[in-house]
């Protein structure tokens, strides 16, 4: 017989309480401000430079676009793990669920926009995959990560 959804949820919980198991196997790393570079893709200047372009943004409408780079998703799923940041770090304005996660995993060769409730109807998932697969992509197979941050992010910004 199976158990409902809330039960499961608790049981899995409780076992991972139980048995010491974190429940997620990769923590969500520190917010330390708009671009937050834990691969070291960028260097000063150009994080500099996003982060200024991001910063103007938010201030002028309100949406909120934020970078993370990491080194490897170890192991988790790309989707799970966009959504954990999200919410940990409570991207956008309380109520307006108006923030922009930009999210990519070096090794791994992901990427990922997670776009909050309240963007979903100017950045859909279509063109959160154009963007990646025509414009971000494309820089990344060249090894120039900068400049496909940089596409993503403008591209990004032009769209919300």
């Amino acid at each position: 017989m199976s158990r409902p959804l809330g039960a499961r949820l608790a049981l899995a919980a409780a076992l991972c309480i139980t048995l010491g198991g974190p429940v997620s196997a990769k923590d969500v790393p520190y917010l330390v401000g708009r671009v937050n570079d834990y691969a070291n893709l960028l260097s000063p200047p150009d994080k500099d430079r996003i982060e200024a372009k991001l910063r103007a943004f938010e201030e002028q409408t309100g949406a909120q676009v934020v970078v993370l780079t990491i080194d490897s998703l170890e192991g988790e799923a790309l989707e799970a793990y966009s959504v954990q940041v999200a919410q940990t770090w409570k991207l956008g304005q309380q109520g307006a669920d108006n923030g922009v996660l930009f999210l990519v995993a070096k090794q791994d060769r992901q990427m990922r926009i997670e776009v909050g409730y309240g963007l979903e109807a100017k950045l859909t998932d279509a063109q959160s995959v154009r963007i990646l697969d025509n414009l971000v992509r494309p820089r990344f197979r060249q090894g120039d990560f900068v400049g496909g941050i940089e596409a993503g992010i403008d591209a990004i910004l032009g769209t919300v």
